[in-house]
């Protein structure tokens, strides 16, 4: 038999990663079962892991997806190397990108520091449409800042260098 004829029996990397992520997920779901999350209801009948549930749910559904489609062996058909493919150093700078970032919001506040790192982290992946990099990147952290902020009374980073 020919080699291009054989069928690959081998199981997607995509199932793998569906896996994990739907065992971190469902592990986080749970967790917010905990009577730790026994706070005073906002808007009088919605309780302040709502949301959270709502994201987690969602995250299990496509983590779900990803394991089947990793069982049909669906799935990009270049680059099967995953993570590796990228290398060492461009996972070093992804992870520098996000405790500057995490920093950035730390220091300044979700407000400067959000609009700061989606700038530097839309420049640094090479989006260079700066007309709509840069007001995006305004406007999201003042949406998220009222919305959970005022909207959800959830405290959002105000900065350190603020206080």
């Amino acid at each position: 038999m020919n080699e291009d004829q054989k069928i690959d029996k081998r199981i997607h990397p995509d199932f793998y990663y569906g896996l994990v992520l739907l065992i971190i997920g469902g592990g986080l779901l749970l967790h917010t079962g905990s009577d730790r999350y026994d706070f005073d209801l906002l808007f009088g009948d919605v309780s302040t892991v709502f949301f959270p549930r709502i994201i987690l749910i969602l995250w299990i559904l496509l983590s779900a997806i990803l394991i089947a489609n990793g069982l049909r062996g669906r799935g990009p058909q270049q680059g099967h190397q995953g993570v590796m493919a990228v290398g060492l150093t461009g996972l070093f700078s992804v992870l520098a990108m996000i405790i500057a970032s995490a920093l950035a919001v730390w220091l300044t506040g979700l407000l400067l520091g959000g609009a700061a790192s989606m700038i530097a982290v839309g420049a640094a992946f090479g989006y260079r449409r700066w007309v709509i990099l840069i007001p995006v990147s305004v406007v999201l952290p003042v949406i998220v800042y009222f919305a959970l902020g005022h909207v959800a009374k959830i405290s959002v980073p105000s900065g350190v260098l603020w206080n």
